[in-house]
């Protein structure tokens, strides 16, 4: 009993079972709880949520990437085997941030009703909102530590970890996808226009990365 306990709540085990790809699959293939959805194809720069207005869907992100903005400040990223609104599923309120596709989308949507009904009728169902909570919260930890670092380590940190989760390697180094425009990268680094293009041209005197035909390049 004991080992199975302890294997239950290891976190990796948590992260594993309980991750979005599986809420996804257990709500598509409930056969008791019949739970509706929606299959579609967003186009990019779609609004998913709209600040300050109540939705009563989530959506399982299956392909694509989205960016939350609080403010027209971009706050986070997103993409494949995410979920969008479910921090709020026991509390209905207007959102707290715009969720806008960057690129071609496809979803499922699903009522939050529905969600929090087959949720709360699986045995473990509360692990898949616990870990869901926990990943809101080193979210926002996380920029709120990139946010006081200086300009120049900021931007670095931050393509450096959009390279590790988007990018692709080729001979060059690891390309960041085109979609992640400078404007995007800059408004989610905190940085003016004129700022970040100085601090470019440092990076790339210092090889950490070359830009061409507006896509960056890490070298490093």
């Amino acid at each position: 009993m004991s080992t199975l306990f302890t294997e239950l709540y290891n976190r990796e085990t948590v992260e594993g079972k309980f991750n979005a790809k599986k809420l996804l699959d257990l709500l598509k293939n409930d056969l008791v709880y019949k739970v509706n959805f929606k299959k579609k194809e967003v186009p990019e720069n779609t609004e998913l949520y709209s600040e300050n207005i109540l939705s009563d869907h989530i959506h399982f992100l299956e392909k694509g990437v989205v960016a939350y903005e609080y403010e027209d400040q971009i706050i986070s990223f997103s993409s494949g085997d995410d979920i969008v609104g479910m921090n709020d599923i026991f509390l209905p309120k207007a959102s707290n941030y715009t969720v806008r596709t960057i690129t071609k989308t496809i979803i499922y949507t699903f009522s939050k009703q529905s969600v929090l009904e087959s949720l709360l009728n699986m045995q473990e169902g509360w692990l898949f909102l616990y870990l869901n909570n926990q990943n809101y919260n080193i979210l926002i930890a996380e920029k709120y530590m990139l946010m006081r670092q200086i300009g120049k380590v900021r931007l670095k940190n931050i393509l450096t970890d959009i390279a590790q989760k988007y990018g692709y390697r080729d001979e060059n180094g690891i390309k960041i996808p085109g979609y992640f425009t400078r404007k995007d990268i800059a408004n989610y680094a905190n940085l003016s226009m004129n700022s970040m293009s100085q601090i470019c041209k440092i990076l790339e005197n210092e090889k950490f990365c070359v830009i061409k035909s507006k896509q960056f390049i890490l070298l490093k």
